[in-house]
């Protein structure tokens, strides 16, 4: 699969009426007590105008994780890498304006698919299809000031085995592989407001939302504070820092298990920024690096050391 989307994504790249390609990665390392979940993602993305004479606009990106960090598990039936393909593609580009008020809806899905150890039953088949869409709405308060809502919502169909979704008809050993179609997932920021100081300057705040729902498994509802500032050094150089502070973020149970009903706390904080740097003549670098901390306990209450991450991904762009 992965030979063929990559040709693909070369493929409608070379032929779009203006296009642009981006090559990178992703790599997140954990503290030592959560560090064989330590992986490196490289990927490679594209978007691209596929009709003359139209604002529309499709993007692409294929991702591959290597999960590198199973070389610390202790025990060598733990070593398996759970490798992971990631493919999305969404189609933007129109917009409607209504006075002050603009909405630019986006429309794609995300598909992801895991290796399995079939020598280990106890490793789970998985498949996932998030089918996205974006509504993005903004309303011009002033002349530099604006409101916005941005983010996705999204229904998940999952296939996994019945280990990791215990229903009521659950029986421990038998790994048969179901379907689940009541999966829902979303990312919103609910409410942000943006103030541009300058063409140099700009400042960002947010109430951020997110919220995931998994059929005899979990549910989580997330509520976050995002801060950020963006500003450009130079004609070449933007950065772009910004802080993400959880208000309230709650998991709750509900498998058919001792445990259905209970909740966890589940909070991070997260301080970071993003770049950008012009190169030459369509080139540039794109990247990102963050801190983030987490609080982990258990249903019963127990908590566990903090699950701290670095993050880091640096992107190569070509603008043709």
């Amino acid at each position: 699969m992965r030979k063929r989307i990559l040709l693909l994504i070369c493929f409608v790249s070379g032929n779009a009426l203006s296009a642009m390609v981006e090559l990178g990665f992703e790599n997140e390392q954990y503290n030592h007590h959560y560090n064989t979940a330590d992986v490196f993602m490289p990927y490679v993305a594209t978007n691209f105008s596929p009709l003359d004479d139209s604002k529309l606009n499709i993007s692409m990106k294929y991702m591959y994780q290597n999960q590198y960090g199973k070389k610390h598990a202790t025990l060598s039936k733990d070593k398996f890498k759970t490798n992971r393909d990631r493919i999305e593609m969404y189609a933007k580009g129109y917009s409607w304006k209504f006075g002050d008020y603009t909405l630019a809806p986006e429309l794609g899905f995300r598909y992801e698919a895991w290796d399995i150890d079939y020598s280990n039953t106890s490793k789970q088949d998985k498949r996932k299809l998030e089918l996205r869409f974006f509504p993005n709405m903004n309303y011009k308060i002033t002349k530099n000031a604006s409101l916005y809502m941005n983010g996705f919502i999204a229904p998940v169909f999952m296939q996994t085995k019945q280990e990791s979704r215990k229903s009521a008809d659950f029986t421990k050993g038998e790994l048969k592989t179901n379907h689940y179609n009541g999966d829902y997932y979303q990312e919103l920021q609910v409410l942000g407001v943006k103030y541009t100081i300058n063409d140099n300057h700009a400042a960002w705040s947010s109430i951020y939302n997110e919220r995931k729902h998994q059929e005899y498994a979990s549910r989580y509802d997330r509520w976050q504070l995002r801060l950020g500032y963006n500003f450009k050094l130079n004609d070449s150089f933007n950065i772009n820092p910004y802080i993400r502070y959880d208000l309230y973020y709650k998991e709750t149970n509900i498998e058919s298990s001792a445990s259905k009903g209970l909740t966890r706390d589940k909070d991070e904080q997260r301080y970071g920024t993003t770049f950008n740097y012009i190169i030459h003549s369509g080139f540039s670098l794109t990247g990102e690096v963050y801190w983030q901390t987490a609080h982990v306990e258990n249903y019963q209450g127990v908590s566990s050391e903090d699950k701290n991450r670095m993050f880091y991904k640096l992107g190569i762009r070509k603008n043709f």
